[in-house]
């Protein structure tokens, strides 16, 4: 049975799969599941052709399938006996596929491909465990596997051989213009963008990519959306950003939202993982509310150099780091290779895990981080800017694996608009040198052009304005650190910073019953109990917790759905058919 808001499609298909959509003259099978228009959009010929589009909220007629935007598309021609795919630029939609037997099966969710003789992928978990994203094309599975970023698939419906190939691999040739000029023409493009779509809820923080949608004079946000601690720095910045614009702004306080298993298992039966809860909630409060699809600037990073090497490891890594933008005799480009194949290495060990999952997670850790680092240089032969080679990394796999797991949350309801992904965009951003772009210099830029009075407010975790330069704000930032630190322990009360603040979950049952709702033994609660229970004493971040522990009941999901058979008089009885 398929999940909601899905479709499977069979290539080669036997008498024992159902569907709701089928063309006998055809060797391939369309099949949907309780599909949201927002979502997915499709449309069938009595000759048995197909297009399918899934993604970003589409609110025109028509749909160009051939150039998807934000988005995957699949065409199917019964003359040609051709299937294809096409990945956007970003790639932050992708189509889950394999082929057994004489089958190629394919669909936006990876939950309807799974088999019981499936093996798990051990280092693909073991990633997406140690840093919530699976390498390139695979899955939490070994015989299934994921689209990449603006690849197209060709599928042969009569012989079945697949053909892969990678549009524009990189669409890039660095300009010679000042930063300026870049600032001015991203800004009137953005423009240009925004006025392409309807009505949208901005699911806004004080961060810069809040601030970069919120800029454009005309603009299609009607209501802007926070959630967090509401008495929170964030959010008092926010609610002041907002209404130099008089934009209506409506905040949730997150101690008033029920996060609990029953939410997690929701989730994961509407989208499949259970990541990010708070956007879940906060997406179908906005669809209840206003009837509107959500934005949010999550691929803002590309303009932000939010990815960029600067961005890994500790604050003083990060600081010290960014004097190769100065000169490459401070730090070497070696340094800093090196230093994000450090960051980048799998855990030998986990707190959460069985004797069982801890010899699997042992044994796989060396696999991992080589499979991780011969990505990278793979990257790496790719271009000669090794800055924009772990650009390219980071935003391939957290940015659209993970982050972008944000919006998407929005897909069973009113649907998710991301303008900052259009591709017009991103192709313009790859032209842009990083140094430009590092730090928000650019960004900056941009909202100057466009709303300059959003700089006058501070950033979350600074004290200086936005327009100031990046070393006042850096400074700001290490003066607010002490100065908090100091105040800490004199009222043993933490400050209040954004919207991430979950630390009220210590003292519910969240993480307890979660855990015990776990099946898999690769998991040990007992350990995972008594850690989270110390946590508070250690410092470590509710938000923190929660995000891991949601990756681990998204594996558990997976893991289950794999071993749903039972064994009846030696027959093998499985549930899921």
């Amino acid at each position: 049975m398929l999940k909601p808001n899905s479709f499977l499609v069979i290539i080669g298909s036997e008498d024992n799969y159902s569907t709701e959509i089928q063309y006998p003259r055809s060797q391939v099978l369309l099949q949907v599941s309780d599909i949201n228009p927002f979502y997915i959009r499709h449309e069938v010929q009595d000759s048995g052709d197909f297009n399918l589009f899934f993604g970003e909220r589409k609110d025109s007629k028509t749909i160009d399938f051939k150039a998807p935007v934000n988005g995957t598309s699949i065409t199917y021609s019964v003359v040609n006996k051709k299937l294809r795919v096409r990945s956007d630029l970003a790639g932050a939609e992708p189509l889950y596929y394999r082929h057994v037997n004489s089958r190629i099966l394919l669909s936006n969710r990876l939950d309807n491909l799974i088999e019981n003789s499936d093996r798990p992928d051990w280092d693909a978990i073991h990633c997406y465990l140690s840093f919530g994203y699976t390498l390139g094309e695979s899955t939490f599975f070994e015989n299934i596997q994921q689209t990449l970023p603006n690849q197209r698939l060709e599928i042969n419906t009569g012989s079945l051989d697949v053909t892969k190939q990678i549009a524009d691999a990189a669409p890039r040739t660095l300009n010679a213009e000042t930063p300026s000029s870049n600032g001015r023409t991203f800004a009137k493009l953005l423009s240009d963008v925004m006025l392409t779509y309807g009505p949208m809820a901005l699911m806004m923080s004080a961060g810069w990519d809040s601030r970069t949608l919120l800029a454009p004079q005309n603009s299609p946000i009607t209501v802007a959306y926070t959630h967090g601690d509401t008495s929170s720095r964030e959010c008092t910045i926010a609610k002041k950003l907002s209404g130099t614009l008089r934009t209506d702004h409506y905040f949730k306080d997150v101690k008033g939202m029920v996060i609990d298993t029953g939410l997690l298992d929701e989730m994961l039966e509407l989208h499949g993982h259970c990541l990010w809860p708070i956007w879940h909630l906060s997406s179908k409060f906005i669809s209840e509310r206003f009837c509107l699809p959500i934005t949010s600037g999550v691929i803002g990073a590309r303009l932000g150099g939010h990815n960029g090497f600067p961005s890994v490891g500790t604050r003083f890594q990060k600081a010290f780091n960014a004097l190769h933008l100065i000169s490459s005799k401070i730090v070497s480009e070696e340094k800093i290779i090196n230093d994000f194949k450090k960051h980048a290495t799998a855990p030998h060990n986990f707190w959460f895990t069985s004797e069982k999952g801890s010899k699997i997670f042992s044994k796989t850790a060396a696999s991992t981080t080589k499979k991780i680092h011969d990505t990278l240089d793979d990257y790496l032969k790719e271009t000669d800017d090794f800055s924009f080679a772990i650009e390219k990394f980071n935003y391939d796999h957290v940015s659209r694996q993970y982050m972008m797991k944000q919006p998407s949350m929005a897909k069973p309801f009113q649907g998710y608009y991301s303008p900052l992904s259009h591709p017009d965009l991103l192709k313009l951003v790859y032209n842009f040198p990083f140094k430009q772009r590092v730090q928000n210099r650019l960004t900056k830029r941009v909202i100057s052009e466009l709303n300059a009075d959003l700089l006058e407010f501070p950033m979350a975790a600074t004290l200086a304005k936005a327009k100031q330069p990046i070393f006042i704000q850096e400074l700001s930032r290490i003066l607010r650190i002490l100065f908090e630190n100091i105040f800490f322990k004199l009222k043993k009360n933490r400050p209040n910073l954004g919207w991430f603040n979950y630390e009220h979950l210590y003292s519910g049952d969240f993480f307890e019953t979660t855990i015990h709702s776990l099946i898999s033994d690769i998991w040990s609660k007992n350990r995972m109990l008594k850690t989270i229970a110390s946590n508070q004493k250690n410092g470590i971040e509710a938000g923190a917790t929660m995000d891991m522990v949601c990756k681990i009941k998204t594996i558990d999901y997976y893991l289950s759905a794999n071993n749903k058979s039972i064994k009846i008089g030696g027959a093998v009885h499985d549930e899921n058919r």
